[in-house]
């Protein structure tokens, strides 16, 4: 266990796990006096340093975390208190080895800060950046099998695509699904659709699936969930033309011989998202693909500069694109 760690990066969640990790394997208890946050916007380092100085209050092991900070940055954002970052050096000269000092911030930090440095030798540095797809799915599984659950791969993948790919909530969609299947042991997809909350981005990629395999009714559901939900029509073109866009560079790839696994690493795609594109365009070419494309340029344009309601002209462009596709 080091007695000093930087946790950054975009991927707050991550950082906040770890953070409670880290005080989980120090302190046998968590508690107010031996826990302790401070909010560096609003405190000094001498205040910070003073903290790590003096013993919790029922013993000398205690886990302080100092949260934004902004010191760490390339260049510090103003804020109302000024930093005296020598006091914090002056500090790890002489480290309280019954204290766990950790420093957070959701930014960049500049590695080239001879106090980043001095604490490299002294304690770690770690970056949490935004989990891919990939990640996530490989998280969904270790996480249910903590609780001894079971989910397989396949239905951890499609756990990310149902839902936002985001990991604050697939976090909070798992909790859901752990309690719901406790008993019997196992996260299944018809668990799934029960209770995780379907994203905009899976209604538009099943859209576009039933689009290419002619499955009218269905794509017909799905399009009307999406205008009862009020959704932006220019926004929901844009998310359509992606998917288009997408299913182009496919079948651009397949033929030129790329494995789907290729595929998925040149796009930074899923590779369940590949695998359902390649089953939607088998039975269509490069230029018909194409002319998809260039229809969704021709009803953006037509959306943003006609007077028509813009839901008459989002619906005019699926039955175009019924009709170009068959």
């Amino acid at each position: 266990m080091k007695n000093i760690y930087v946790i950054y990066g975009e991927n707050f969640e991550a950082i906040n796990d770890y953070e409670k990790s880290i005080a989980k394997k120090y302190l046998k208890e968590l508690d107010e006096f031996n826990y302790v946050k401070i909010n560096m916007h609003e405190n000094t380092i001498e205040t910070l340093v003073y903290e790590c100085r003096s013993s919790g209050l029922f013993g000398n092991e205690k886990v302080v975390v100092a949260e934004n900070c902004n010191f760490l940055l390339a260049k510090p954002k103003k804020i109302k208190v000024e930093h005296n970052v020598d006091a914090l050096m002056n500090y790890l000269e002489n480290i309280n080895e019954d204290v766990v000092l950790i420093l957070k911030i959701s930014d960049k930090i500049d590695s080239r800060k001879k106090l980043i440095k001095k604490i490299k030798e002294a304690g770690e540095v770690k970056e949490f950046s935004n989990f891919n797809e990939k990640e996530i799915s490989e998280y969904i599984v270790k996480t249910v099998a903590v609780h001894d659950v079971k989910i397989s791969k396949v239905d951890a993948e499609f756990l990310v695509n149902y839902t936002r790919l985001d990991f604050a909530n697939i976090k909070k969609e798992l909790e859901k699904l752990l309690l719901y299947c406790d008993d019997k042991k196992i996260i299944m997809r018809e668990d799934i659709e029960l209770l995780a909350t379907r994203s905009l981005e899976y209604d538009v990629f099943s859209l576009t699936n039933e689009l290419f395999g002619k499955n009218y009714s269905k794509l017909r559901v799905v399009y009307n969930s999406l205008v009862l939900k009020k959704e932006e029509p220019i926004f929901l073109l844009s998310l359509i033309s992606g998917q288009l866009r997408m299913y182009y560079k496919v079948k651009v790839l397949l033929n030129e011989h790329y494995s789907q696994k290729d595929i998925a690493k040149e796009l930074g795609v899923h590779p369940y998202r590949v695998q359902l594109a390649v089953q939607g365009i088998r039975n269509y070419s490069v230029d018909k693909i194409m002319k998809t494309l260039i229809l969704s340029a021709d009803y953006d344009k037509l959306l943003k500069s006609s007077y028509m309601d813009k839901y008459i002209i989002l619906d005019l462009f699926i039955n175009k694109l019924i009709d170009e596709l068959n």
